[in-house]
């Protein structure tokens, strides 16, 4: 049995661009905001101009267990099986005889992402950011890797005989000191995607002195909901049981992913400290804790049909979904929401979300970010160059890595 809990924001408030500093628009008490990014806007070329937000008459609603009643899947989730409703995932043998994605599906994934940037990116920036040279955008290149250890199709997990990769990218130090370390989660809808579509962004962020891994997770077509959340935490706990083989310090773990990326790393992140989702992976003596995690324009309050073959509102739905979990009281590390200045009306990405952490009080530990560019930025230059730096300020701030 549950009820609604209806939270009322009535907010108007408006904000120029001016000069080369963001502008801070205040949401909440506390450290909570939304800013700006008016430094990114006159880099890409944008003029200083007026900008309205409107939040008036938000209605956020959210659900949440009575007291004393219990979700259906208090003692865990049933075995992932491949949804119905998604495409298959090509699978090949490799030398040692386990499978792992096909080259052949990575090309494919890296394909949609070259289509999205013409057919939606592109138009997007025109329609919202005119102001900007859409022809100076383009696929973000992989950099060299000159100045780090690579550490590439790394096993973190065994499903059977289905073997997890992730990719591993080490600045090289003189010092002995350890590294903090960033997760990246691609998206894809739950559904596509593949891990080493975020390689440009981990070898560009492992060069400003973290790092990175990025790591594969097993999609809808494969296993779905919670095998995807299940691998991510065998991912953190793997790499936790490594530490002292990469020189990565356990105790300075943070995540970031993009659109369903995004919705895994959040969700990985405050399910912390639930049995459930930590899945049978091995190295279940290590800790799975993040200490901080960003969200690149992540859903936060919906996931797609074929994540679960459920309906939204279904008790098996509302796992899936951070909102539901942080309303609940859930485990909530620092975090940022890194979203587009054009989606800023739609709160299912984490506006609504600060809401609903202002509800349980924890408005200090939260940021809302918009930047001047369309869903899926992390792929594009340079827009992905922009994102970055939000990533090294914040992780800089909470994981002890200093920024320039």
């Amino acid at each position: 049995m549950k009820k609604a809990i209806a939270l009322i924001l009535l907010l108007s408030t408006s904000t120029s661009f001016a000069g080369d500093k963001p502008v801070h628009v205040s949401i909440f008490s506390g450290q909570s905001n939304m800013a700006l990014d008016a430094k990114a806007m006159n880099a890409l070329g944008m003029a200083k101009r007026s900008v309205i937000l409107p939040f008036v008459g938000l209605v956020l609603a959210c659900t949440t267990h009575l007291a004393g009643q219990e979700s259906p899947y208090a003692e865990g989730f049933p075995p992932p099986v491949p949804s119905p409703k998604s495409p298959g995932i090509d699978l090949e043998r490799n030398e040692q005889g386990f499978l792992v994605r096909s080259e052949e599906s990575h090309k494919e994934a890296a394909a949609r992402v070259r289509d999205y940037l013409q057919t939606q990116y592109l138009p997007k920036v025109r329609e919202h950011y005119p102001e900007q040279d859409s022809t100076s955008i383009k696929l973000a290149a992989q950099p060299p890797v000159d100045g780090l250890d690579v550490h590439e199709n790394l096993v973190y997990a065994r499903w059977g005989k289905r073997a997890m990769l992730l990719d591993l990218y080490l600045p090289r130090r003189e010092d002995k000191e350890r590294l903090p370390l960033v997760i990246f989660i691609h998206g894809g809808g739950w559904v596509r995607g593949s891990h080493r579509g975020y390689r440009p962004a981990a070898i560009a962020f492992a060069k400003r002195g973290f790092a990175t891994a990025t790591v594969e997770y097993r999609l809808a077509g494969e296993a779905m909901f919670p095998a995807a959340i299940y691998d991510a935490k065998a991912a953190i706990r793997w790499l936790r049981a490594h530490a002292q083989n990469f020189h990565l310090d356990p105790d300075r773990f943070g995540i970031t992913g993009g659109s369903a990326g995004g919705n895994i790393a959040v969700l990985t992140a405050v399910t912390f400290g639930d049995s459930r989702f930590e899945g049978p992976g091995n190295h279940l003596d290590q800790s799975s804790e993040i200490q901080c995690v960003v969200s690149l324009y992540g859903a936060m309050s919906w996931t797609a049909s074929p994540w679960t073959n459920s309906k939204p509102g279904s008790d098996l739905m509302n796992e899936t979904l951070p909102d539901f979990h942080i309303a609940n009281g859930s485990h909530l590390p620092p975090i940022l929401f890194l979203n587009e200045w054009d989606r800023r009306k739609d709160r299912r990405w984490g506006a609504g979300t600060m809401a609903i952490i202002k509800k349980v009080g924890k408005e200090d530990c939260a940021e809302l970010t918009l930047i001047n560019a369309p869903h899926g930025f992390l792929y594009f230059s340079p827009h992905q160059a922009i994102a970055l730096d939000h990533l090294e300020k914040f992780f800089g701030r909470h994981l002890g890595q200093k920024s320039e």
